[in-house]
């Protein structure tokens, strides 16, 4: 049976790692952690699903650039819609966002809004919006964007013209 009292990290080598180890996983760290901004290209799409006097869903598709080497979970939105310049309601994801590493690429973000007590104004941002063909979505708020067990709410705000088709 093996003698308990010499346990493991007691070999000849043991000092050497316990004295090496401090000054190497801080240097190892931060290389594998390094962060560079997601950059934000712009809107390419909007479209309008299910509009009715509760709410509004929609599916937005951004073009967004991750340098980073690592991917990057986008969750936990706190954002204000506009539309027209009409508060329409705070966005939800419908799913969450993963953005690939080193990639531009364009992500269809699936969301919605519910009206609470601006029905009424949304629904005339709205009309007003089919009737002339025309709208201006302004998205204002936060998200949350985590890799690994670091993370970071990264506040934006972003305006798209877009052509109304209901």
């Amino acid at each position: 049976m093996r003698d308990r009292s010499q346990g493991a990290g007691t070999g000849p080598g043991a000092s050497t790692l316990r004295s090496v180890l401090p000054l190497v996983l801080p240097l190892i760290l931060t290389g594998c952690l390094s962060y560079e901004e997601v950059t934000f290209k712009g809107i390419t799409n909007v479209e309008v699903g299910k509009m009715d006097q509760s709410g509004v869903s929609a599916r937005v598709t951004v073009t967004l650039d991750n340098p980073n080497t690592f991917k990057i979970h986008v969750s936990d939105p706190n954002v204000d819609l506009f539309l027209n310049e009409v508060y329409i309601g705070k966005a939800v994801l419908d799913s969450n966002i993963v953005l690939d590493r080193k990639s531009v690429k364009d992500y269809a973000v699936p969301l919605h809004a519910t009206f609470d007590d601006h029905g009424t104004q949304a629904m005339g941002a709205m009309l007003t919006a089919a009737l002339t063909g025309k709208a201006t979505l302004k998205a204002k708020g936060s998200v949350v964007g985590r890799a690994f067990l670091l993370r970071k709410r990264f506040p934006f705000e972003e305006e798209h013209d877009f052509e109304w088709e209901y």
